[in-house]
C-alpha cells in the first residue's frame, strides 16, 4: 500500500509551516510533558493524579472500555519501565484480551503506542490526526487481530521510519526553527515537534 512519504510531507510543511506551528495549542504541549516527565518520577500504578491527566490526554476514557482494562494499562505501563524497546505487540494483544463493557474485544493500537511515546517520544503516536496525515486506510474492515495488528504494524513502521527520515531534512529546519521561536520556553527533542507538526497537518485535512 502507498501511504504518503517523506517527501510528500515535507513538501506539504513547507508550503505552509508558520499557520501549521501557529495553530498547534499549547495546552498539548504542556500535558505531553507532564506525562513524559512525571511517569519518570511517579509510580503509574498508585498515582490518581497522573492516571487521570493521562486518560483525559490520551482519551484513555472511552466509555466502552472497562476498569480493568485502563487497570491493567498502567500496570502494563509500569512493567515495561525498563526496556528500551517495548514489545508493542504483546501490549496490544494483552490489551485486546480484556474484554469491553459489551464483552467484545477490541483492538486499542493507538492507546498502545500513546503508552510508548507518553514513555519516550522517539516512538510515535498512532493518533486519528497523524493516520490523515499519511493517508493510513483503516483496519475496521479487516477481520481477527492478527489481520488487523499486521496493517496496524505495517503503518507504524512507515511512521517511524518517515519521521527519521523528516528529522534529516534540511528543508525542514525553518520549520523547527519557527517551532523553537513559538514555543522556545519548553524543552522538547526534535522527535516531538516533528510529531506534533505532523498531527496539526493532519487535523487540516
Amino acid at each position: 500500500m502507498k501511504y504518503r512519504n517523506a517527501e510528500e510531507l515535507t513538501s506539504w510543511i513547507v508550503d505552509d509551516y508558520e499557520q501549521l506551528i501557529n495553530h498547534i495549542p499549547e495546552e498539548k504541549i504542556e500535558v505531553y510533558l507532564y506525562a513524559h516527565r512525571m511517569y519518570h518520577a511517579t509510580y503509574v500504578p498508585e498515582d490518581g493524579v497522573y492516571q487521570f491527566v493521562f486518560r483525559n490526554f490520551f482519551r484513555l476514557d472511552n466509555p466502552s472500555l472497562t476498569g480493568e482494562f485502563k487497570e491493567t494499562y498502567f500496570q502494563l505501563m509500569e512493567d515495561v519501565r525498563e526496556e528500551k524497546r517495548p514489545n508493542l505487540y504483546r501490549i496490544t494483544k494483552e490489551l485486546f484480551a480484556i474484554p469491553n463493557h459489551k464483552g467484545n474485544h477490541t483492538l486499542q493500537f493507538p492507546l498502545a503506542t500513546a503508552m510508548l511515546h507518553a514513555i519516550n517520544p522517539a516512538f510515535p503516536h498512532y493518533e486519528t490526526s497523524v493516520a490523515k496525515a499519511f493517508d493510513f486506510s483503516s483496519t475496521y474492515h479487516l477481520s481477527g487481530f492478527y489481520k488487523k495488528m499486521k496493517r496496524y504494524i505495517d503503518q507504524y513502521r512507515h511512521m517511524y521510519e518517515t519521521y527519521q527520515e523528516l528529522l534529516g531534512k534540511e528543508e525542514l529546519q525553518p520549520a523547527l526553527n519557527h517551532f523553537d521561536e513559538r514555543f522556545g520556553e519548553y524543552d522538547l527533542p526534535d522527535e516531538k515537534k516533528i510529531d506534533l507538526i505532523v498531527s496539526q497537518l493532519g487535523s487540516t485535512l
